[in-house]
């Protein structure tokens, strides 16, 4: 396996698409029934699994997603931050920019 930080946008696409493959195939679909299902062309589907097509939209990848059940994990890629940035700049107010000593 590849480190993270090494990883091409292009490695990280082929993954997906390999991943989606393999989601595809254990909900029983045919690349024709994920695309009636999905609303997504049948050949952008088998363009994507195959590495054709890496250049495939967020939407009709979230489309993807959903009809083999793993919508829900797009939330893992980018979390709720713990601090939200507003609350984090006025915390950042408070603490002084320089010690002055004397």
């Amino acid at each position: 396996m590849i480190e993270p930080e090494y990883l091409t946008n292009r490695d990280i696409l082929e993954m997906l698409a390999k991943r989606v493959k393999e989601y595809r195939l254990a909900a029983r679909l045919s690349q024709k029934e994920l695309a009636e299902k999905s609303g997504v062309g049948y050949t952008t589907i088998s363009h994507f699994e195959q590495g054709k097509h890496v250049n495939i939209s967020l939407s009709n990848f979230i489309s993807l997603l959903r009809c083999v059940g793993m919508e829900s994990r797009m939330l893992e890629l980018l979390p709720e931050l713990p601090v939200p940035p507003m609350a984090l700049r006025e915390i950042n107010k408070l603490i002084p920019k320089r010690v002055r000593r004397k």
